[in-house]
């Protein structure tokens, strides 16, 4: 909603509608009347379906079956699959889960993704299967009957291990397996959820670490689809090929806040540097704070990690970079003086170095391709084609 303002904001000469109901819930009566010039829609339901199929004006559709009514704007599974297993693997998990209770298409194609990163990383991945065995059921209201399947796998998991939810409401209720079963989160099992809903991961004990899907992204996009479409730009029927957004980070809290690596030495480095790697923190300092050989620590490194200390510092140090180039409009010398870098020169360098490419271009293009080729109505009226209706 965020996303779809701020394009109206922007661009739109729009009158909008919203009206916020469950995802499964029977569509409300005012929607058959309604006669604006364009939706955005979520469908899950086959009603909600059937009356959409009738509206003569554009629509965008953000959910869908994947089959006779596709989502056309939505985050890259692929991606953001692949930024769960990094997250685990970086960390030094050896051992991997996916959970869900739903059977949909995302949720396949998100397991799928997942496992098959992991697998190319040279790990195997527990998939909770007994989700592919319920009846299809795009969004279940969980039940009691989830729960004893649930605590049978976490206890069979082999420890530690990093789980990767397919959504935060989810993530909490494996955060109540690991309780009834006295697992340690984060030390046994660390839990990883799906779209950063900042009220309940931070309502969770502990807070729930969790990916930002980019989800105002997602709507600025389906309001400038919608806005095209109505314009006549696009046809006014579902794209062939949906519009993907890039998924934004990973935000770290309490319940993946731990390094699964069993050399207490280099656990101990990987959270100093994390903690101080944009502080200019060396490889020297670290091992004077840790009283450790600077050749035992490298050989460390390169048995866990495949890469040496100094190689990390700068990982993190890249990293920290590129978010700070999406999300602010910092200049390159301050981005290189916030992210440790003695000089913009050298920042250059090691990003071109790291990335690829420049700064100012992954910034550039980053920025222009964050996009790549509850039930929640927003219908949008443009002023300017006539009077916005009122279902009131």
């Amino acid at each position: 909603m965020a996303g779809i303002s701020r394009f109206a904001l922007e661009h739109g000469d729009w009158s909008i509608y919203f009206d916020d109901r469950g995802l499964l819930e029977e569509p409300a009566d005012w929607l058959r009347r309604w006669a604006g010039n364009g939706i955005i829609s979520r469908t899950a339901i086959p009603s909600l379906q059937q009356i959409l199929a009738k509206k003569r004006c554009p629509r965008v559709e953000l959910h869908g079956d994947a089959c006779t009514h596709p989502s056309e704007v939505r985050v890259c599974d692929q991606t953001l699959a692949e930024m769960a297993a990094n997250y685990f693997i970086e960390r030094g998990f050896q051992h991997f889960g996916f959970y869900s209770c739903n059977t949909t298409w995302w949720v396949h194609a998100r397991s799928c993704a997942y496992e098959q990163t992991i697998v190319r990383r040279g790990f195997s991945c527990n998939i909770y299967s007994d989700y592919l065995d319920l009846p299809l059921v795009l969004h279940p209201v969980w039940e009691n009957r989830f729960e004893k399947p649930l605590r049978k796998w976490l206890a069979l998991l082999p420890k530690p291990v990093g789980i990767w939810v397919v959504t935060d409401h989810q993530a909490v209720r494996v955060l109540e397996g690991c309780r009834d079963l006295r697992l340690r989160v984060p030390e046994d099992v660390a839990i990883l959820g799906t779209s950063n809903d900042t009220l309940l991961c931070n309502l969770t004990s502990p807070p729930l670490s969790s990916i930002d899907v980019n989800g105002i992204t997602v709507g600025y996009e389906a309001a400038r689809l919608l806005q095209r479409k109505m314009d006549g730009v696009e046809p006014a029927k579902v794209l062939a090929q949906p519009i993907e957004v890039l998924p934004f980070q990973v935000v770290t809290r309490q319940s993946t806040d731990v390094i699964a690596i069993p050399e207490p030495d280099v656990a101990a480095a990987l959270a100093l540097i994390r903690e101080q790697a944009c502080k200019r923190i060396n490889v020297a300092k670290i091992v004077d704070e840790l009283g450790i050989s600077r050749r035992s620590l490298e050989r460390y490194f390169m048995k866990y990690l495949n890469r040496s200390p100094h190689d990390e510092i700068l990982r993190i140090r890249i990293n920290q970079a590129k978010i700070l180039l999406c999300a602010t409009t910092l200049s390159i010398a301050a981005i290189a003086r916030r992210t440790g870098f003695a000089s913009r020169d050298y920042f250059i360098s090691v990003f071109h170095r790291q990335a690829g490419v420049t700064p100012q271009l992954y910034r550039n293009t980053t920025l222009s391709s964050a996009v790549v080729p509850a039930q929640t109505f927003c219908a949008a009226t443009s002023t300017s084609s006539g009077e916005p209706f009122s279902p009131r």
